[in-house]
């Protein structure tokens, strides 16, 4: 999958913040670590792109797990009313953040939908309770897409880092 991301374009997060740097520099030696492809806009603007697998094997049962975020930071999976504000204001090549298939290509709508119907069929919902914690592992379940209002406290803890995603199996 291709992940394409402009930074400083007015939306989310700024390269700064997502990076924790203010030296381009910094930026730059972390994209050619991590095979991030990067173009520097001008008016101190980013953007990068990055091929990574769509599947991924599970480092503890050696399960091929779908491991990739294609479907949610595809342009399609905004609240219409955004989406169409966004097309307007940007190009397809400036908006936030869009995905394609991993030669740069166009996901097709009726793959995407098929994505999000898969999610759907295995979404678990339940009413949260005052108290309720949850532990769960990144590689195994999906989590995190339902919108949620109220009070709550967010801990993340990463326990063994998987970090060589750049050369799972295709």
């Amino acid at each position: 999958m291709l992940y394409v991301r402009n930074y400083n374009d007015g939306f989310g997060l700024t390269w700064q913040d997502t990076f924790q740097t203010r030296n381009c520099r910094v930026v730059e030696e972390y994209c050619r670590e991590n095979r991030i492809e990067f173009d520097w806009k001008p008016g101190d603007r980013l953007r990068t792109r990055q091929v990574r697998p769509a599947v991924a094997e599970h480092p503890q049962t050696g399960e091929r797990v779908w491991f990739n975020h294609a479907a949610f930071f595809h342009v399609s999976s905004l609240d219409p009313a955004m989406r169409d504000a966004l097309i307007r204001e940007f190009s397809e090549e400036d908006l936030p953040y869009n995905t394609y298939y991993g030669d740069g290509t166009p996901i097709e709508s009726d793959v995407l939908e098929a994505l999000r119907a898969a999610y759907q069929e295995e979404t678990i919902q339940f009413p949260w309770k005052k108290g309720d914690v949850m532990i769960l592992e990144n590689m195994s379940v999906c989590h995190g897409r339902a919108s949620y209002f109220g009070p709550r406290e967010v801990v993340t803890a990463m326990a063994e880092p998987f970090g060589n995603l750049l050369h799972q199996p295709q």
